[in-house]
């Protein structure tokens, strides 16, 4: 029976991570909040807020442009290099 648990978990477990991936839709919804972005590289981005999510079919694809708290410009984070995405509190740069 444990087996079969642990069997089924792997099952689970690969199909998420081959079949979600970051899309436009959800970088969409992030426009205007705060949030972590994870980088597929392994690298994290902290705090930004989520300008905006273009389709750039000119631009050489999918992106959205990020603007830390302190920062004049925002920073052009290209879709495909995009694992997932934390969104954090609103409180959260209230408070800090």
């Amino acid at each position: 029976m444990l087996a079969q648990v642990s069997g089924l978990r792997r099952g689970v477990v690969k199909t998420l991570s081959d079949g979600l991936r970051f899309n436009m839709n959800m970088a969409r919804t992030l426009v205007g909040k705060n949030v972590n972005v994870y980088l597929k590289d392994g690298s994290v981005i902290l705090n930004v807020r989520v300008v905006t999510a273009k389709n750039g079919k000119g631009n050489g694809g999918p992106n959205i442009n990020c603007k830390a708290m302190k920062q004049g410009r925002p920073t052009k984070i290209w879709l495909k290099e995009i694992a997932w995405t934390e969104q954090l509190n609103p409180y959260f740069a209230e408070r800090a």
